[in-house]
């Protein structure tokens, strides 16, 4: 007769801490997606409206007032995402010229 063995439990090894440099990284990669997630799917929502609903003639003052909304709301996305992505940047030019 042989004795049943019990499976090894698999050890998992400990992921190492992320820096504040790469954690700082990680955040602002996810907001950058989020926003630009945002503004293509408000972006594609528009183009949508415009391309494939039928429109008439005279716009309607829902269309008007949704599209008074939209667009700061669009432009100041836009503005963070340019913000975020060049702000690492400018700060590593500093860096650089500093040392």
């Amino acid at each position: 007769m042989t004795q049943e063995t019990r499976p090894q439990r698999q050890v998992y090894q400990r992921r190492k801490r992320l820096s504040p440099e790469e954690l700082e990284a990680r955040t602002r990669a996810v907001v950058i997606m989020t926003l630009a997630g945002v503004l293509l799917f408000s972006v594609c929502a528009l183009l949508y409206s415009l391309i494939f609903v039928y429109q008439p003639a005279e716009q309607s003052p829902n269309d008007a007032a949704f599209l008074k909304i939209l667009e700061p709301l669009m432009f100041s996305i836009g503005g963070a995402l340019t913000g975020l992505a060049a702000g690492r940047a400018m700060s590593a030019g500093k860096k650089e010229d500093d040392e």
